[in-house]
């Protein structure tokens, strides 16, 4: 299998947002958010990948105490917590002070799990910092005094976009589809971190300790394994979130954009590095695959943010363009 970079082994930090997956997302028979975690904690251990963080928005435990047992136990198996707010609303859609009252609501939850973990690290919903600088320092200052560092994501591969697929594929017994569906995701995450890792390359002239997310999904729970052995056959070396946080990279701060881009997408946009893309034309097989009335899945993930929105009181914005 090529190697993810021309220079060697690169180092990746493997990250999990939103453990309790988002509310409105429909999960197939068979899986739950419990089993989802379950599945990741042992595929890692397979894969002798330790104190992985996982980044939990709580609103989940509001409509479901019980799902606190799942974080603990992602937490009593060797991993850690990170913040990653409550509603999980965009910075955009919010005022800085509201962003910064539902970390704390977040804390108010989970606080003693956090607590478990070497580093106190925060993650911005979706990777996005705010449409201002004054915005997001706001946010900064209030993760400084509050002993949190943000912890960016620098390679992902779009992996949401499978979601709603999957539980059609799956639901229908589409076995062919489950497995075009498989396949792309596995592929899309090569595709994906090589491309991070290019662009890396022209920006910082070197490769960078990657730190990359994963979703908690269920086709997640199905093909983490084969992505991570994917992963390994191209020269990437699993290291720690620490590890990677030691670079600079990591800690420094690129301009905003009010995009729905990561940290080190924002690097490209400063430095005008062009970053390839899946073609469109396979995106749209994705999301069009298995198709069931009322099911679509442009409109089924604008209701899943439309309700992440309207829980924490923002004014709702978002180009699918």
């Amino acid at each position: 299998m090529n190697s993810i970079s021309p220079a060697g082994s690169v180092d990746l930090a493997v990250t999990v947002d939103d453990l309790l997956i988002w509310d409105g997302v429909p999960l197939p028979t068979g899986y739950t958010r419990g089993s989802i975690v379950e599945s990741m904690v042992k595929t890692l251990a397979e894969h002798q990948i330790r104190g992985v963080y996982g980044f939990a928005h709580t609103s989940p435990l509001e409509d479901d105490p019980g799902l606190r047992d799942t974080l603990e136990h992602w937490v009593d198996q060797g991993h850690h917590l990170g913040n990653h707010t409550h509603c999980h609303a965009s910075l955009n859609w919010v005022s800085g002070k509201c962003y910064c009252d539902d970390i704390r609501r977040a804390e108010d939850a989970i606080g003693d799990l956090i607590e478990r973990a070497p580093e106190r690290y925060f993650r911005y919903t979706m990777d996005m910092s705010g449409e201002s600088e004054a915005k997001r320092g706001e946010v900064e200052d209030f993760l400084r005094v509050n002993g949190y560092v943000n912890a960016p994501i620098t390679a992902w591969f779009g992996d949401f976009a499978w979601i709603a697929p999957y539980y059609r594929a799956t639901m229908n017994k589409d076995m062919a589809t489950v497995e075009m569906l498989r396949q792309s995701y596995l592929q899309a995450a090569l595709f994906q971190l090589r491309s991070h890792a290019a662009a890396a390359r022209q920006i910082f002239g070197r490769d960078i300790p990657y730190i990359w997310l994963i979703h908690a999904t269920p086709i997640a729970q199905d093909m983490l394994g084969a992505i991570l052995a994917a992963f390994s056959q191209s020269g990437v070396r699993f290291t720690s979130l620490e590890h990677a946080m030691k670079d600079p990279a990591h800690l420094g701060m690129p301009r905003i954009s009010p995009k729905f881009v990561n940290h080190l997408q924002r690097y490209a946009l400063m430095q005008q590095v062009e970053m390839a893309s899946p073609p469109q034309e396979l995106i749209q097989t994705i999301l069009d695959a298995a198709p069931v009335p009322g099911m679509e899945s442009i409109p089924l993930y604008e209701r899943v943010l439309r309700k992440m929105n309207d829980r924490a009181g923002g004014t709702y914005s978002w180009d699918w363009s």
